[in-house]
């Protein structure tokens, strides 16, 4: 039995049988005539059923197909419950100076060389890689929902966990070396986290994981967290943490970094002990290479899976009665004016 979404329509039936009833008993329309010599005396037959009749059954039953599809008759389809994989993670990103600076891959010997890849595009800058690998990580867990928070002095929510992942990559794409001044492009580790866990919390109800990618110490001090603080803060609303530390020991720093007189820290002892206090690892990667095998490594950590609920969707109807209502109508008109012809 389909449901109507407009069930109210459905009153306007009782009308058309009670027209029905009173056309059907109604007499038939009469002819004024001066003599009436050349016509028998037989009485009049009253007859049930006459083409007239017919003629009105059938628009009757139009009528009635019509008010139905104004009803608008749904049916109810249900898909099977599925499970898939699925986790709610967040990708805490750094933005800090540092990351413009470039790692060589092996084989890179000279510092010329290292220049003409940079000047060629061969070599990219570890913001560049990291825009790379969270694209391709990304792409691979199509049924997660992933948010990005970057973090320079302040974190700011770039996007919450979706998984409209292509949304998501274009926000990844837009992370340039010139959003920020240099004089906001610090290292707030526990800032970064703090948003990354009010993100999780705010938008999620299932197995929640940080990603955390940086290549420094944690240079700015947080109004609210310290790293460790968000750690334990993580721990206990059931969020992982895995903490990823980019960046080779012997990075090519670009003229603008020169200039500043940038120094390139490395602090692995906060970044294992995040990791360790949120139930997480910590992994290094040292040049492209190494950052996407950690990468692959946290992809194959975090398989969970996540049952689907049923899927249930209404079908629309009334095109068939609309359909129904039409071909009755022309069968009524068809006939009326060929077979059952009437006078006017």
């Amino acid at each position: 039995m389909p449901d109507f979404a407009f069930p109210y329509v459905l009153w306007l039936i009782p009308f058309v049988i009670a027209g029905v009833v009173w056309r059907w008993l109604a007499r038939p329309a009469a002819i004024a005539v001066s003599s009436a010599e050349h016509f028998t005396d037989e009485p009049i037959k009253k007859r049930l059923w006459s083409s007239r009749h017919f003629l009105i059954l059938l628009e009757a039953l139009a009528a009635i197909a019509f008010i139905i599809a104004l009803a608008r008759p749904q049916s109810d389809i249900e898909l099977m419950p599925t499970t898939r994989e699925g986790t709610d993670i967040i990708i805490a990103l750094d933005y800090s100076n540092s990351m413009d600076a470039y790692d060589p891959v092996q084989g890179m010997n000279s510092r010329r060389e290292v220049v003409n890849a940079v000047k060629s595009g061969a070599l990219k800058d570890r913001l560049g890689v990291a825009r790379d690998q969270i694209a391709r990580f990304v792409k691979r867990r199509s049924h997660d929902r992933i948010g990005l928070v970057v973090f320079g002095v302040h974190a700011y929510v770039t996007c919450p966990p979706t998984l409209d992942h292509d949304f998501l990559i274009s926000q990844v794409d837009l992370l340039e070396n010139d959003l920020l001044d240099m004089f906001n492009r610090g290292t707030n580790i526990g800032g970064g986290l703090g948003a990354s866990i009010n993100a999780l919390l705010a938008h999620s109800e299932n197995r929640r994981t940080i990603i955390l990618i940086t290549d420094g110490d944690n240079t700015v001090d947080d109004e609210v967290f310290t790293p460790e603080e968000a750690a334990r803060t993580a721990r206990e609303k059931g969020i992982t943490i895995h903490t990823v530390g980019i960046g080779g020991d012997q990075p090519y720093l670009p003229k603008h970094l020169q200039t500043m007189g940038a120094i390139i820290r490395f602090d692995t002892r906060t970044l294992e002990k995040v990791a360790s206090l949120a139930g997480g690892q910590f992994f290094r990667a040292k040049d492209n290479v190494g950052f996407e095998r950690v990468m692959d490594t946290i992809d194959a950590l975090e398989r969970t899976s996540r049952v689907h609920p049923a899927l249930i969707f209404e079908r629309d109807l009334f095109p068939t009665w609309v359909l129904t209502g039409f071909i009755l109508l022309a069968i009524s008109l068809l006939l009326r004016y060929t077979i059952l012809q009437t006078l006017v």
